[in-house]
């Protein structure tokens, strides 16, 4: 299946599964159509108001919708210099999260067929540590700061996690991330750990290791 649509029905499953389904299969047909970006954004945006359980992962929904749109382009450097682009950026500014930039990542690790790993997505892709790129220092610092989280077992990520701002932009996205470089290889969220993380989490989480591993 589909990479992004994989990840789709796992965002969508772990965070409410009872009503997954009916989302998956209104919102599925959306990310996959050939039809105009633009005109999908707002197709997706009506689906998801129909869906109203799901709002809170709306922008996680448009990060895989945007991940599978950026497939088809994605060794076309010349595309993100297109007309086309440059008007859906531009259209698009305030949307997304930064689930993006892992998505692309491990899309790249996929074509480079390299496991995924803490240290390479912060300082070798997102250049954390440049003077170019600071507004990805302060947006990453708390994975930056607690990278070595990676060798801990959940308790200590969850404690750390506690203390993390609730406006930071990766508050949401800290503990799968920290979780997904741990377990980058397994399939499915064990049971226990499930148990341990809400349910923006392990849809995260799950999400990851659906579009890596599928």
């Amino acid at each position: 299946m589909n990479p992004s649509l994989k990840a789709l029905e796992a965002l969508l499953v772990n965070f409410n599964s009872e009503k997954s389904l009916i989302a998956i299969n209104e919102i599925s047909p959306i990310i996959s159509s050939d039809e105009n970006f633009l005109d999908k954004v707002n197709k997706l945006d009506v689906a998801i108001e129909k869906n109203a359980d799901f709002t809170g992962m709306s922008e996680y929904i448009f990060d895989l919708m945007m991940i599978n749109h950026l497939s088809n382009f994605i060794k076309d450097e010349d595309y993100l210099d297109s007309k086309e682009w440059l008007d859906i950026e531009d259209k698009t500014l305030e949307r997304g999260t930064e689930l993006m930039n892992m998505l692309l990542y491990i899309s790249e690790c996929r074509d480079e067929e390299i496991a995924p790993n803490i240290d390479d997505f912060l300082y070798e892709f997102l250049l954390v540590d440049e003077d170019e790129f600071q507004d990805e220092h302060r947006i990453y610092e708390d994975l930056i700061v607690n990278q070595d989280l990676v060798e801990e077992d959940v308790t200590n990520i969850l404690l750390i996690s506690d203390k993390i701002d609730q406006d930071s932009e990766i508050k949401e996205l800290f503990i799968p991330f920290i979780l997904f470089f741990q377990s980058y290889d397994e399939k499915n969220i064990s049971r226990e750990l499930y148990n341990r993380l809400n349910p923006t989490e392990r849809s995260i989480l799950g999400s990851l290791l659906a579009f890596i591993n599928s």
